[in-house]
């Protein structure tokens, strides 16, 4: 079976940007128009940080930070961001507050487990994924993670 070359698929380029139609679609229907809103900025987020943007993205989740400080989904977020762009000290600090804002949430337990695996700190890594564990039981990544830290030390 040949491949055929782009300029004998007209339609193409339609399906490629199928889902960055979606998710302006979804922007559109979630910020009601208003751009500088937390949630408006929340997603903007979001959709840089799926794209790798990171620095684009922390800014926005520093704006939704500080428009709704005691936002645990914002501060978690911000720490997602910092996470992989590897500001550790920044990722720590948001996830810490996420934590003290919603301590049931376990995305926010687990974020902050990977952050200290990564900076080599285990017996808090596993705290951490213990406690993801405990508030979801079926949390299989954190599961996962557990039992990795458990075999090593």
């Amino acid at each position: 079976m040949s491949i055929e070359p782009p300029s004998t698929r007209p339609y193409q380029h339609r399906v490629d940007n199928l889902g960055t139609a979606r998710l302006e679609a979804l922007y559109k229907l979630v910020t009601h128009g208003k751009p500088a809103d937390a949630r408006s900025l929340h997603v903007k987020s979001i959709l840089a940080y799926q794209g790798g943007r990171y620095q684009e993205a922390a800014e926005l989740s520093g704006k939704c930070v500080s428009l709704e400080p005691k936002n645990a989904q914002y501060q978690r977020q911000l720490g997602k961001v910092c996470a992989e762009a590897g500001w550790w000290q920044a990722a720590m600090a948001a996830l810490n507050r996420a934590i003290y804002l919603n301590p049931y949430e376990p995305e926010s337990w687990y974020g902050l487990g990977d952050i200290f695996n990564r900076v080599e700190k285990f017996d808090k890594a596993k705290f951490c994924f213990e406690q993801s564990t405990l508030l979801r039981p079926d949390f299989e990544a954190a599961r996962a993670r557990l039992a990795e830290l458990e075999s090593v030390t």
